[in-house]
């Protein structure tokens, strides 16, 4: 038996993930364990500041000695970093780009194989393999799919240097044959514009509502001269004028107004620039994924890298090249590579699986915990003997229907950014309010930001206008037009230019949460909710304690843990 441990440690989204015996059988991200966002800072020195929760909880969940792990595989090369890195005329002192920085983020690389061996003992014998980030991202994305070969896009804000890379697949493993380098970041890109526009680095999704309100032509020409494609299906991002690691906007404001600082209102400049960033970055998307199979004359694409979770651009490359089979993981963002170093470790040990390591799941790989007892000093309306789960739902069916949000705790943690029904807070997406409330009094967020529907993946197509079928379908990763006539009857989950970010729900892959929209849509005939990760300004929620922490905290109505519904009333507990 072989097993192989996979860790992200560079950067962000610090994640493991961990397969025997050529079977994925766990990935979990630290910040869901260490209640931090992203599990920790991205900065030059930390790269050897481990998930070491996320370690612990793979291997005691699984059973696995430390001494029987063959090799761990680390989703960063430290070689390839130091042969292509160049110092960064734009670079801060001590941080990244700086000869200073790149020091301590060498030091800081160096010592993550001593920092591995330390967080698994002595006992641990196994061999420590540092693979290329994009190759542990097209990894990710390759082995989980159902393709024999494909070409694999991944697009980022940067790994050793390459901001985007190209890659062959098929039985013999994954070739790169292109790369676009710093600083010609799409991810980087997105990471500045968000500060622009008010928010963090980490915004891009909050960036990506705001271009539905947007004209896109107004600022097409201004954004184009930071971003041009080529016709080759390359792209140039001019960063004299994005400035992207220095802290300041000055080029910026030349061609677009002043930023917006945090607090202040927004003007309709902000919503058509970030509408004609969305069109530039749909169009190099585009591009990049017609230079992808014109390089690996492939019929089949995967994608990867953070980029990848923009749903507008994956729905523009869909549309664009509408007989393409495209998969994408649920966890295209760095998070992901943990599982692409995994898989691709568990490749090489087992040529005879290389193409196609099994899978025990795509997307529920984290922590369950079966049978969740309710703390004694909550009340708690816990089914009575021989009560069915299809009761369990008729009863939050009508709480869904009064108006109430509820939070849905489920079997395994998904894997990756979305919640797809496990770790979900609920609500009717048939009101037209229930977008404002949820934005106001429970997520506390932007009121602009729209939610998704988890659709039945039977009905969908009356609903939506899908086109080819694809797995990813399943995790949120599309940005889909509503059928005409039937936007009017679910406008809490329709954004500002009639689009809605699906996630399609059968029994297959999630029986429980699709009985639950089943007894929704035959009380309704809708047959969608309305679901958004279960969180308040914080990692999604791991454990029950999690659960029940934000559900004190929040304006939510009714929690439902397992088989037990906790109402709001009940939370007035006793000392």
């Amino acid at each position: 038996m072989t097993t192989v441990l996979g860790i992200n440690a560079v950067y962000h989204e610090s994640s493991v993930a961990l397969v025997v015996d050529g079977r994925l059988v766990s990935a979990v991200e630290e910040e869901r364990f260490n209640r931090v966002k992203h599990a920790k800072p991205a900065r030059v020195d930390n790269a050897d500041e481990l998930p070491v929760r996320a370690i612990k909880w793979s291997l005691s969940h699984h059973g696995v000695d430390v001494a029987t792990i063959d090799a761990v595989g680390l989703s960063f090369s430290p070689a390839l970093r130091r042969a292509a890195f160049h110092e960064d005329p734009l670079g801060r002192e001590g941080s990244w780009g700086s000869l200073s920085g790149e020091q301590a983020f060498m030091a800081s690389l160096e010592a993550t194989p001593a920092a591995v061996r330390a967080a698994l003992g002595p006992r641990f014998q196994g061999d420590i393999v540092p693979i290329p980030h994009h190759l542990c991202h097209a990894a990710s994305a390759f082995y989980p799919s159902d393709y024999d070969d494909a070409g694999v896009l991944v697009v980022d804000g940067i790994a050793e240097n390459a901001c985007a890379a190209i890659f062959d697949a098929d039985a013999d493993g994954l070739r790169e044959v292109d790369t676009v380098d710093y600083p010609h970041s799409l991810g980087f890109l997105w990471e500045k514009f968000s500060e622009y526009f008010g928010f963090t680095e980490y915004d891009a999704c909050k960036s990506m509502g705001l271009a539905a309100y947007g004209d896109p032509t107004r600022f097409r020409e201004a954004v184009g001269a930071i971003l041009t494609v080529e016709s080759d299906g390359r792209y140039r991002v001019d960063d004299e004028i994005l400035r992207f690691r220095l802290p300041e906007f000055a080029p910026m404001e030349t061609h677009f107004g002043p930023r917006r600082r945090k607090g202040e209102e927004f003007r309709q400049a902000h919503y058509d620039i970030a509408a004609s960033l969305q069109e530039k970055t749909d169009e190099a998307m585009i591009a990049l994924v017609r230079r992808t199979l014109d390089l690996t004359g492939r019929s089949r694409l995967c994608l990867a890298g953070g980029v990848a979770l923009n749903c507008v651009s994956n729905t523009a490359i869909r549309e664009a090249f509408p007989d393409l089979e495209i998969f994408i993981p649920t966890a295209p963002n760095d998070a992901g590579t943990a599982m692409g170093a995994a898989l691709h470790l568990a490749a090489r040990f087992a040529p005879e699986r290389q193409a196609k390591p099994l899978l025990s799941a795509r997307a529920y790989l984290g922590p369950s915990y079966g049978d969740i007892p309710v703390p004694s000093q909550i009340a708690a309306d816990a089914p009575p003997a021989g009560c069915s789960f299809d009761e369990l739902c008729a009863d939050v069916v009508d709480l869904l229907c009064e108006g109430k949000v509820v939070g849905w705790f489920q079997g395994a943690m998904e894997f990756g950014p979305r919640a797809l029904g496990n770790r979900s807070l609920l609500a009717d997406p048939r009101r037209a309010d229930m977008r404002d409330i949820l934005n106001r009094k429970v997520k506390h967020r932007e009121i602009f930001r729209p939610f998704a529907p988890s659709v039945l993946k039977d009905q969908a197509g009356d609903w939506f206008e899908l086109g080819k079928d694809s797995m990813s379908y399943g995790y949120m990763l599309f940005a889909v037009k509503v059928r005409e006539g039937q936007g009017e009857r679910i406008p809490a989950v329709l954004h500002a230019d009639g689009t809605a970010r699906v996630q399609l729900v059968s029994r297959e892959q999630n029986p429980e949460f699709c009985r639950l929209i089943e007894a929704f849509a035959r009380r309704t005939g809708v047959p969608m909710l309305l679901n958004t990760s279960f969180n308040d300004n914080e990692p999604i929620v791991c454990s029950p304690e999690d659960a029940l922490n934000t559900f004190r905290k929040t304006s939510i109505d009714a929690l439902v843990l397992g088989t037990n519904l906790i109402r709001r009333s009940a939370m007035v507990e006793v000392v």
